[in-house]
């Protein structure tokens, strides 16, 4: 079935009553959100403040200072000054460094072990303040694997996952986001496999996909006719979904009957 247009304002009505709700469920305090200085974590952040108040919601800033874009962390702590959050921040370089010396050296593992510590970071807090973990990742995010399991994948609830990147910024512009923030894109010296994908992704053509797979159940040529774009691009963000599927299922178990 076609989604429709979302009336944003009724977007941000249901998010805000699903936040307060959870909280209330697992009679926890609050919220603890990761700020990493762009437009999911500062929606994500802005949407929890709207269902408890900024006393409610805690965020932690928690950099690599070897990678880290200095406007990365300062866009965080102007979000978090905006909310009247209070934050804690950690630089992960010398938590990674001490896993680092005793492995073997890996890019692309060094990278996801990045977000583990982070997801690791956030649960100590969570646990230690009785908060939720809010997950910052987007619809599109979800659906093209571009989160690392048991790092940012690890969380308790995910306001904004059920919005496409393109309606997670039109939500933001309502929310008063900066429009820097809104339009900025990940940070090029951060590297996970997912990361580097996403660097290459223009979200107004993958959402168009993405919608018109998803929510329309249709395929890879048809897509293509209707939008325009090389069947082979309209293929590879398709691929992207089945081969992050993984990701998004709970461990198998091996059942005995």
């Amino acid at each position: 079935m076609q989604r429709a247009e979302l009336d944003l304002s009724e977007v941000k009505s249901k998010i805000t009553h699903f936040i307060k709700k959870k909280v209330e469920d697992s009679q926890t305090d609050g919220t603890i959100v990761a700020l990493g200085g762009e437009i999911d974590s500062a929606v994500t952040a802005h949407l929890c403040v709207e269902a408890l108040g900024s006393r409610r919601v805690i965020g932690l800033i928690m950099p690599d200072l070897r990678t880290a874009a200095e406007e990365d962390v300062s866009d965080a702590k102007i979000v978090a000054n905006e909310l009247c959050l209070e934050t804690r921040q950690f630089d992960i370089a010398p938590i990674q460094k001490s896993f680092a010396k005793n492995l073997e050296s890996n890019r692309a593992a060094e990278g996801n072990l990045s977000a583990r510590i982070r997801m690791s970071l956030l649960y100590y807090h969570a646990n230690l303040l009785n908060r939720l973990v809010a997950g910052t990742a987007d619809k599109s995010e979800l659906l093209l694997g571009h989160f690392t399991k048991y790092g940012d994948g690890g969380v308790d609830i995910l306001p904004i996952g059920d919005l496409y990147k393109t309606e997670v910024r039109k939500l933001g512009e309502v929310l008063g986001i900066n429009r820097r923030i809104v339009a900025k894109k990940r940070n090029a010296k951060v590297w996970t496999s997912y990361a580097r994908a996403d660097m290459e992704l223009d979200y107004d053509t993958t959402d168009q996909i993405l919608r018109l797979r998803f929510d329309r159940g249709l395929d890879a040529a048809t897509i293509s006719a209707m939008i325009k774009k090389n069947q082979a691009r309209v293929e590879s963000v398709i691929a992207r979904y089945d081969s992050s599927a993984h990701k998004r299922e709970m461990p198998q178990i091996c059942r005995m009957r």
